[in-house]
């Protein structure tokens, strides 16, 4: 009996030992491959790989070589580094993630801004649900293990199968000489992603997902107080990082949404008070002298077009590079002079344009 108990403490005694190596071997493996950047950029040849935003961005914004950055939502992950890299001089780094939220900003920023190197330039989008959604929602929920310096709450990334399976994934990409993808990191361009037939049933869908707008039960005064509430809220998330940066120019740039989406906004009684609050919105980022604004929402030769779409508001890649195009060239810039003429001219449109028609092509 008692040499049963001693040979049973022995094999647990083995098997823990055994256990805790293949543990510690995983995740020291998974801290030199380090597939999400967390501690450190890539090692041996190993290439830089953006493939799962949520997770890689924090460590991305910290540890790897950038002096420029795309900040921003799913619309501005069809945009190039190269391009910028190329014909702007810039050196540029990728960090957008879909459904992105101004806290998801804030959080981004601050990694960004965490690093001891400047930061030169700053190319975003600010959309309309980032302006008149609560600033705490999220479309994604944040690993903000990830996002702190705490390295022992790090049990989820260092203790993972899956990122294991990263990891070895990133050596064998180092031992086939792998090329880094932060060129084209995220993009979404198939052609057969978009299509007016696609965009309208999408955008039908999405109203279903927004019935019973608060606006919309509201006084009209009520209710464009309680969104200019929550643009503060949100413009708070942005910004401090902006005024406590001179040195670093914003570049922000209003998306071009189709008319299925200005629709939505004349159908619910939303659409002057969401003008309202792009002018203030404008009006608040306006104030920093190193905040460039650029305006795409009255392109009316795409906005009315819906084969340019896939739902009421994503646009093809083409329109990324028109974006940039103008951008670089100084066009579509929104200045104190400008900008209520900007606003008017568009909501003149949005308010009178034939949307029957664009149902029945």
């Amino acid at each position: 009996m008692k040499d049963s108990k001693r040979e049973f403490c022995k094999f647990c005694k083995i098997f823990s030992i055994v256990f805790l190596i293949i543990v510690s071997g995983a995740a020291l493996l998974v801290v030199i491959a380090d597939p999400f950047y967390q501690y450190h950029k890539p090692w041996l040849g190993m290439p830089v790989m953006l493939e799962n935003a949520v997770y890689q961005t924090p460590g991305a914004a910290r540890n790897l070589d950038y002096t420029d950055v795309i900040v921003g939502t799913s619309m501005t992950e069809n945009f190039h580094t190269s391009w910028f890299d190329e014909e702007m001089g810039w050196n540029t780094m990728k960090l957008s993630y879909s459904g992105a939220r101004t806290d998801d900003l804030k959080a981004i920023f601050s990694q960004i801004f965490s690093r001891e190197e400047p930061v030169h330039h700053i190319f975003m989008d600010i959309n309309t649900y980032q302006l008149t959604s609560p600033s705490w929602t999220a479309y994604v929920e944040r690993p903000e293990y990830l996002y702190d310096r705490n390295i022992f709450n790090d049990f989820p990334y260092l203790f993972n199968w899956d990122v294991l399976a990263d990891s070895w994934g990133r050596i064998l990409d180092g031992i086939m000489g792998k090329a880094d993808n932060i060129d084209t990191a995220y993009t979404w361009e198939d052609p057969e992603l978009f299509g007016a037939q696609k965009a309208r049933k999408q955008a039908l869908e999405e109203r279903f997902g927004h019935a019973g707008e608060v606006s919309a039960t509201m006084d009209s005064a009520e209710a464009l107080a309680d969104m200019l509430d929550v643009c503060q809220d949100n413009l708070d998330n942005i910004l401090p990082f902006i005024r406590e940066n001179p040195d670093t120019e914003f570049i922000i740039y209003l998306p071009p949404y189709s008319m299925l989406f200005w629709e939505h906004k004349v159908v619910s009684g939303d659409l002057e008070n969401v003008f309202q609050m792009y002018y203030y919105a404008m009006q608040k980022m306006l104030e920093y002298p190193n905040v460039t604004l650029y305006d795409f929402q009255n392109e009316k030769e795409i906005i009315t077009r819906l084969d340019n779409y896939m739902d009421s508001a994503h646009h093809r890649p083409e329109y990324n590079r028109y974006i940039f195009e103008c951008i670089k060239n100084g066009e579509k810039r929104v200045t104190k002079e400008n900008m209520e003429e900007k606003i008017r001219d568009m909501y003149e449109f949005a308010q009178s344009y034939d949307y029957a028609g664009m149902w029945g092509e």
